[in-house]
């Protein structure tokens, strides 16, 4: 008898083949689209990534601060010319308008940001000098990075050039060359400037120098001794406030009786660094101590000098990691910020170790009314009774060390100079179809731009 298949159990089989192949056919899309979504994001990416390098490579070199010159003598040699003003109504210029009218308008910055339409895109222009392998001025370029249709395009032009230089033929800048088309699909094109740390008048009075104490100028100091009380000793003597203070007589954790290090306790010498004026014939530290307010995000640098006495002070028996001398911050009420720790620092122990001390720092947040304040602690037998000798104590700002980027905050014109560093995001979009994107590859690079701005 033959035996096959019912109407019923083919039909059921070809729906269980139906179901699978479109399970499979599915899968195998998800699949494909999945992988070419991939290539897209992994290629734009990397087309973002090339055109970032690019960017910085120009970026980098924007501005100048001076250039080698001939002299013209015969066996003299070259001379570096600075480049501080413009002549008046010359626009081929490294600064952008730096003869304005009006100075709240004068920019002596490199570089100009302007709104190339739409809220994702920007127009750049920068201006950078031209030099010879040996260092020389050759020519003023400036260079132009736009965004014309989702096209990110990059084009240069001289605006002035030595008399003795000629512009090779196939310079990207020669006139007539015309704009180079770097990415398509360009879905992002942003550049912000970095907050500088030193601005103009117009801004809060902390940012308006950059060395924050002595204020005004001035070099003139006073150290306030912290009076006896509990673990804290008064020294002996301090000089009067100017341009270096001498102290003696510090805190000792040595018993001369016994010939023990006082391990019971501790005795601490602190002064606290106030301004040079007359704070009365018995000053409170903690009234007349210079009260700072330092920002997070924000570089600060304490420096002074030290001078080394002689060979017969007492000073020259301290011992490095026994005895204690150190700079640092207090509250008001002598209590040490949670957040901050303080610097070691040696005296010196002969005249070449004279001189600077240097301490560079930030805040992991923000504090606000606090002290600096000398500490000093002894063990040693007769580290204590010698003398230090401080002169040229500052508070500063480092200027151009953080680039701190905010979005919201517009830099003055005048402000523009002191721009450090630009930051560009850009985007670029791969595999998009009726009007959608696609996969888009991003790249996000900080560049400093040490040349900007005029001075320093």
């Amino acid at each position: 008898m033959k035996k096959g298949f019912t109407l019923m159990e083919l039909m059921v089989y070809m729906a269980i083949v139906g179901i699978i192949v479109v399970v499979a056919g599915q899968a195998f899309s998800n699949s494909t689209k999945f992988r070419v979504r991939t290539q897209n994001m992994l290629k734009a990416t990397q087309e973002a990534e090339n055109v970032a390098s690019l960017f910085k490579a120009d970026v980098s070199q924007m501005g100048a601060k001076s250039a080698k010159e001939e002299t013209g003598a015969t066996g003299a040699e070259d001379t570096f010319e600075k480049y501080t003003s413009c002549t008046a109504g010359q626009v081929d210029c490294i600064y952008m308008n730096p003869n304005a009218a009006d100075a709240a308008d004068q920019d002596y910055s490199s570089y100009k940001i302007e709104s190339a339409g739409g809220g994702n895109y920007d127009k750049l222009t920068i201006r950078r000098l031209r030099y010879d392998n040996q260092g020389h001025y050759q020519a003023i370029e400036q260079v132009v990075w736009d965004v014309t249709d989702k096209t990110l395009k990059r084009s240069c032009s001289i605006l002035r050039q030595k008399d003795s230089y000629t512009l090779p033929d196939d310079d990207p800048c020669k006139e007539g060359a015309g704009a180079v088309d770097m990415a398509t699909g360009v879905e992002k094109f942003k550049v912000y400037p970095g907050i500088p740390t030193i601005r103009s008048d117009a801004a809060a009075a902390v940012h308006q120098e950059e060395t924050i104490f002595p204020p005004g100028g001035a070099e003139a100091f006073s150290l306030l001794p912290r009076p006896t009380s509990g673990d804290y000793v008064a020294p002996t003597s301090v000089t009067a406030g100017g341009s270096s203070v001498t102290i003696t007589g510090f805190a000792s954790n040595y018993n001369t009786s016994t010939g023990q290090i006082i391990v019971d306790g501790k005795n601490v010498t602190e002064l606290y660094v106030a301004t040079n004026e007359d704070h009365g014939a018995s000053p409170t530290w903690s009234s007349y101590c210079q009260q700072f307010s330092l920002e997070k995000g924000i570089e600060y640098e304490i420096s002074f000098s030290m001078v080394h006495v002689s060979v017969a002070d007492g000073m020259q028996l301290f011992v490095a990691g026994r005895d204690h001398m150190a700079v640092g911050f207090r509250n008001t009420d002598g209590t040490k910020p949670a957040s901050t720790e303080d610097f070691l620092f040696y005296p010196p122990t002969n005249e070449d170790s004279q001189g600077a001390r240097t301490m560079r720092f930030s805040v992991p947040a923000n504090l606000e009314e606090v002290c600096m304040a000398f500490t000093f602690s002894t063990y040693s037998p007769v580290a204590s009774t010698g003398s230090i000798t401080i002169s040229k104590l500052k508070l500063r700002q480092v200027a151009g060390s953080n680039y701190v980027f905010d979005k919201s905050m517009s830099i003055s014109t005048v402000d523009k100079k002191h721009v450090k560093a630009l930051m560009l995001e850009l985007q670029i979009g791969r595999g998009g179809k009726n009007g959608h994107e696609g996969e888009t590859g991003e790249a996000t690079i900080v560049i400093p731009t040490p040349s900007n701005g005029i001075g320093d």
